[in-house]
């Protein structure tokens, strides 16, 4: 998978992140910029997902962060099916 934009909303403003799949792993770096802010992963339990993080990030932020890849992956998928 090819990285992809997520925008997120801080304080009323939409900020777009770039987020960067590890090749192997169902794992992402996240960057603001050229700014590694983090990287971070879904936990799955019982069809529930929390995102995970390596870093010290606020949970709004991360749960910001998780929706907008949820967000942009399905995109991607229904792109995918309207393209078969």
């Amino acid at each position: 998978m090819e990285p992809f934009e997520i925008l997120i909303t801080i304080n009323g403003n939409d900020h777009a992140l770039l987020a960067v799949p590890f090749p192997d792993e169902i794992k992402y770096k996240i960057f603001n910029g050229l700014d590694q802010l983090c990287a971070v992963w879904p936990f799955v339990e019982n069809e529930q997902v929390t995102w995970m993080t390596d870093k010290d990030v606020e949970i709004e932020l991360l749960v910001m962060i998780g929706n907008g890849i949820e967000k942009a992956i399905n995109y991607q998928l229904a792109a995918n099916q309207e393209n078969s």
